[in-house]
């Protein structure tokens, strides 16, 4: 089998409300949708949720757009791949990183494309692939963007109806502000909300850091708190400082970065995306590190669309170790909703079927491969024009 062709395809997706979080410019849901062709007639669906505001801390590593993907994957990565063998991924990583260094969110595309096909190609699901299940059924955290703290709290409350029991709640980063919007959401949701802000880097030092903390553990009971910094020595330190969990989020990409702040102890619990780390092979890898470092772990996202979305599945599915829920969104399509707000971040997708959802839970898909086909007619619906 060789591959034939890689055809990316802009779209906007729909928006359900105008979600924020610190640092975000641009709207979500403006994403590539990669389709690799081979000579035996199976097709390979990848996706790019690549925004470019959003990158690792200290700029160390670059944020993408539709542009930037497409560019890439047209005039850089299509011509050395096109005759090549598509099972033969690790090959197919390390050419990619000889002549594009960097470009995560591409190169993640590309391999879940390529894994689309082997599984497909061998009938297994891509969870198969990166060696079996070790969790079928998987939580839903959902994230809830910057708003005045009543429009905040009453998201939630909705989110909570819909079923949904972990909230990530994202914050400006001003203490003040910040604990006003964890309290309200706890007064809305009632105690047995699991919950924790997401300061997105927004305190500019660790005592700052600190003391907010603090304030939301002692009034709104927060659990854990998420990249409250930038920067490993003050993460470090507000790690260990703390009675809570701390989360890294733009701190890890990467397994180097997982085994710098496991050997560090500048957080309690790993933050894995599968874009960030470049795939889900790279991302397997963190979570070994994880697991040897006795860290929790969870999945996150760029809340993608349907395509995206399953990766994340997959690879929630397959870590092992301590997997928290995380920010994996619940993809809807038009009429056939299955919850209001929670985990519903747009009103459309292009997929065909959406993931079964039930009590604050998606399932992971069995069938070969990512286990989603594109909606054609929906793809032309919602495809932007990159000329």
């Amino acid at each position: 089998m060789k591959i034939t062709g890689l055809i990316p395809h802009t779209i906007q997706l729909p928006g359900r409300s105008d979600y924020k979080w610190r640092s975000l410019e641009v709207p979500i849901g403006r994403y590539v949708i990669l389709q690799i062709e081979t000579d035996d007639g199976i097709t390979g669906l990848g996706e790019a949720p690549a925004i470019l505001t959003w990158g690792g801390e200290n700029q160390r590593y670059s944020g993408e757009d539709p542009e930037i993907v497409t560019h890439l994957t047209n005039n850089l990565i299509a011509p050395k791949l096109i005759g090549t063998d598509p099972t033969d991924i690790k090959g197919v990583l390390a050419t990619m990183d000889e002549f594009v260094r960097g470009f995560s969110y591409t190169k993640a595309m590309v391999e879940s494309a390529l894994l689309d096909i082997t599984g497909k190609s061998a009938g297994l699901p891509v969870y198969q692939l990166l060696g079996g299940a070790a969790r079928k059924v998987i939580p839903v955290c959902h994230s809830v963007g910057i708003a005045p703290p009543d429009q905040a709290a009453e998201t939630a409350l909705r989110v909570v109806e819909d079923g949904i029991k972990y909230l990530q709640i994202k914050v400006p980063g001003d203490p003040t502000t910040d604990l006003a919007i964890v309290k309200a959401i706890r007064k809305a949701v009632g105690d047995d909300i699991v919950m924790h802000p997401d300061i997105n880097r927004g305190y500019k030092d660790a005592k700052t850091a600190i003391n907010s903390t603090r304030a939301m553990v002692a009034e709104a009971g927060v659990w854990a708190v998420e990249q409250p910094v930038e920067g490993g020595d003050m993460m470090a330190r507000i790690t260990a400082a703390l009675d809570v969990p701390v989360i890294v989020d733009e701190g890890c990409w990467t397994p180097f970065d997982a085994m710098e702040i496991a050997r560090r102890n500048s957080a309690d619990i790993l933050s894995i995306y599968f874009t960030k780390a470049g795939g889900l092979i790279r991302s397997m890898e963190i979570g070994a590190i994880g697991r040897a470092a006795g860290m929790p772990m969870n999945v996150n996202g760029s809340l993608e669309g349907g395509v995206g979305n399953a990766a994340n599945l997959h690879l929630s599915a397959a870590l092992e170790g301590q997997v928290l829920p995380g920010v994996i969104s619940i993809n809807t399509l038009e009429g056939r909703e299955q919850t209001k707000v929670g985990g519903v971040f747009y009103v459309d997708d292009v997929i065909s079927e959406p993931f079964a959802y039930k009590d604050g839970c998606l399932t992971v898909p069995d069938t070969p491969g990512l286990g989603v086909e594109l909606d054609m007619d929906k793809m032309n619906k919602y495809r932007l024009s990159m000329t």
